[in-house]
């Protein structure tokens, strides 16, 4: 990173997650430098914890760094001050509970100056010693709660995971900025996907960077029956604010379908389907409750 201006933006909205974004940083410092200017953001969004504090020695060291400090709640609106704050013509955005592979920019780079995509998904994967445990795998596929991301590097992407995507400036100049009552601190979930869909309504198209890694943080706290649900609350929620789907026409019969695949799943005893049935009727289940109230997505952290 040098003091000429920026060609991509690395974009990083964080919230109480200091041990987390403290690895993170640590290993953007590793990272090679692609052969063009680089700059980091992180957003700050109403930290408590060590936060400021770590924030404000990482800044000091380098001047490609800011920090953009956004105390009223929600990812979304943290994401869309950083990228006001942000010069890059590439705006490459990462989870705090993640790190990258040294050769992450390049990758990024690369495939984009030979592909003229709007974005690009990047690939997400679990720690080693997680894949290696067989019990904590079994947990991982089962809830589905920590992303991992794995796609055919033929075949363009249909959705955007924000734990390693990124996006040309001009997609946003296109179709606007995150939804900023969705996500974190929002309804709850679903911001990357809805800017996604964004971007293929007009014809715009996703691609899958293979080769630019990040490696998850495994939170034992997440691969449980009580985070399950509330994160699957937190779709139904997100996806209503966007959607507002029919009761009739859609809510009740996938609630109906998602219950005979549960059944079906729990006698012949498949955990990963079953869950994901499951995780349908928590989704559709926080669907029926909005639409009863007559009201959008409710705050969720």
């Amino acid at each position: 990173m040098d003091s000429e201006p920026a060609i991509i933006s690395v974009i990083v909205a964080t919230r109480d997650r200091a041990k987390s974004l403290e690895r993170l940083l640590g290993s953007l410092e590793a990272l090679e430098s692609p052969p063009v200017p680089f700059e980091v953001i992180v957003a700050d969004n109403g930290s408590s914890d060590r936060t400021p504090t770590l924030l404000a020695q990482w800044r000091r060291a380098e001047a490609a760094r800011t920090v953009v400090r956004v105390p009223e709640r929600g990812k979304s609106r943290a994401a869309n001050s950083a990228i006001a704050a942000s010069e890059g013509e590439l705006l490459a955005f990462i989870d705090d509970d993640v790190v990258t592979d040294p050769k992450w920019l390049v990758e990024i780079w690369d495939y984009f100056t030979k592909n003229d995509c709007a974005a690009a998904q990047g690939t997400v994967d679990w720690p080693e010693e997680a894949r290696a445990d067989p019990a904590l795998r079994d947990d991982l596929e089962k809830y589905g709660t920590i992303v991992r991301v794995h796609q055919s590097p033929e075949a363009p992407s249909q959705r955007l995971t924000g734990a390693n995507m990124v996006l040309r400036r001009h997609a946003f100049n296109v179709v606007g900025g995150f939804n900023e009552k969705l996500g974190p601190g929002a309804a709850g979930a679903s911001e990357d996907t809805e800017l996604g869909q964004r971007i293929l309504a007009v014809g715009g198209w996703i691609g899958y960077v293979e080769h630019a890694r990040v490696v998850h943080e495994v939170d034992r706290a997440r691969l449980t029956e009580r985070h399950f649900a509330e994160h699957h609350r937190r779709l139904g929620r997100s996806r209503f604010e966007y959607k507002r789907n029919g009761l009739l026409s859609s809510i009740l019969p996938n609630l109906a379908k998602s219950a005979f695949q549960f059944g079906l799943y729990s006698v012949l005893g498949n955990d990963v389907r079953k869950y994901r049935a499951k995780g349908r009727l928590y989704h559709y289940s926080a669907m029926i409750r909005l639409r009863r109230d007559g009201r959008p997505g409710s705050r969720a952290a």
